[in-house]
């Protein structure tokens, strides 16, 4: 069944939350398949008391617990207890300070950046949390991971480098800052023009170039997650979505292009890894 005739057809209540989440609450009769564009959370699931599906494309996660269905659209942060469990399990055998800082900078980036939305509405800090999830299914360090949840939080808010490198060690603070364009191509805070756009995209190409395997990876896990949400988006919306960038489709395009050839080359490449084919394979669908 399609998502959005499980709504339309059994939806008995609809509640929209402040943040940004839609909840709706649905009667059916017989336990649901797995819907269109949806994957089964076995991992999460407790047959048959709990069932769990979620979709990326949709921004949807459906649960059935005890015979009550509930769909939550653009709830990207309901995602984040399941990534959290992923990073404690994997990082188990760290010692207590990397997990510390782990859930320290989860929480420190949701507080800078929870004012933040992106351009579809949903809230900032779903976009360090893709980030996140990406380099861990890469089996990243856990200080890129935590720059991964880190990575915009200069360029967006009042926090500097010096305060990652205090807060969480200056290897953290050395991937941020290869991963953040220079003050003077930013807009000032007094709320001046920013830079010309292709100037800004023009230096970050070049600074990739000459960037070592792990930068180009936090860079192109910023990339894969940008390009998954912007798929996602005009798959929603429509083309029209492309206004709400400061470039035209076709200068985006010539921006991923090139950072997608700047992440294949040389011999810090990344050309093997999952995070450069996925990227590869989303601008090759989207352009």
């Amino acid at each position: 069944m399609k998502i959005r005739e499980l709504i339309s057809q059994h939806s008995t209540s609809t509640e929209k939350k402040g943040n940004g989440i839609t909840i709706y609450a649905i009667n059916v009769s017989e336990p649901i398949d797995t819907p269109e564009l949806f994957s089964y959370l076995d991992f999460m699931s407790e047959e048959p008391s709990r069932r769990i599906w979620i979709s990326d494309q949709y921004r949807m996660i459906v649960t059935e617990i005890d015979g009550e269905l509930t769909v939550y659209e653009h709830v990207r942060l309901a995602n984040y207890r399941i990534q959290l469990d992923d990073l404690k399990e994997k990082y188990e055998d760290e010692n207590e300070k990397g997990l510390h800082e782990l859930a320290d900078a989860f929480t420190f980036a949701s507080d800078e950046h929870k004012n933040g939305v992106r351009k579809s509405g949903t809230p900032y800090i779903s976009h360090p949390m893709d980030v996140a999830s990406i380099l861990l299914k890469e089996n990243a360090s856990y200080e890129l991971v935590i720059a991964g949840l880190l990575h915009d939080i200069v360029e967006d808010t009042d926090v500097d480098i010096a305060t990652i490198s205090r807060k969480y060690g200056q290897q953290v603070a050395d991937y941020v800052d290869a991963v953040t364009e220079p003050e003077e191509l930013r807009q000032p805070a007094t709320g001046g023009k920013a830079q010309n756009w292709k100037e800004r995209k023009e230096y970050t190409i070049r600074k990739m170039g000459k960037a070592n395997s792990e930068i180009k990876l936090l860079s192109c896990a910023d990339k894969l997650a940008n390009i998954r949400d912007l798929i996602s988006d005009i798959r929603m919306e429509g083309e029209g979505f492309w206004d709400k960038f400061t470039a035209p489709k076709e200068e985006q395009e010539w921006y991923y292009r090139s950072m997608l050839a700047t992440f294949a080359a040389g011999p810090q490449n990344i050309a093997q890894t999952r995070a450069f084919r996925d990227f590869k394979e989303c601008v090759e669908e989207l352009f």
